[in-house]
């Protein structure tokens, strides 16, 4: 959790600036050590990462959502997000422009929020609340609900 919180902190504000998806893959080296892939510039609304070089077992995705957008309800992970996630057996981490980062479970379909407003940096123009509240964990069929 400490080395996708660092990556996803470190590109809020390439993210905000540039107003799109930044995205990696997360895995193990041969001697257990952990390695990202580049990120990489997505879209407003989605992104397609790398593997990363060296690594011998990939284990999580990671990617930014873009900047705050009144339209989006980008607060909690879409329901993309999570089925990309359980397709390709990984977890991944999710940041968010509130400054949220979440936690997906591959294989549950379970959205795990692991801080709340402001743990990352945020969007300067995000509003909280546009969406109604977040809750702190989301099942695949209430994020379903939810958009």
């Amino acid at each position: 959790q400490d080395f996708a919180r660092k990556i996803l902190a470190d590109l809020r504000a390439k993210s905000f600036a540039h107003n799109r998806e930044y995205c990696g893959i997360i895995g193990l080296t041969e001697t257990g050590g952990l390695i990202a892939s580049a990120p990489r510039k997505g879209r407003r609304d989605s992104c397609r990462p790398r593997d990363p070089r060296g690594a011998l077992e990939i284990i999580a995705s990671y990617h930014t959502h873009a900047g705050f957008d009144e339209e989006a309800d980008s607060e909690v992970p879409s329901v993309n997000d999570v089925y990309a996630d359980m397709q390709e057996g990984t977890d991944g981490y999710i940041s968010t422009p509130g400054g949220r980062l979440w936690f997906v479970d591959g294989l549950s379909g379970i959205a795990r929020q692991l801080c709340g407003l402001g743990c990352l940096p945020a969007d300067p123009d995000f509003v909280p609340g546009q969406w109604g509240p977040v809750k702190q964990r989301y099942t695949l069929s209430d994020l379903e609900r939810r958009e």
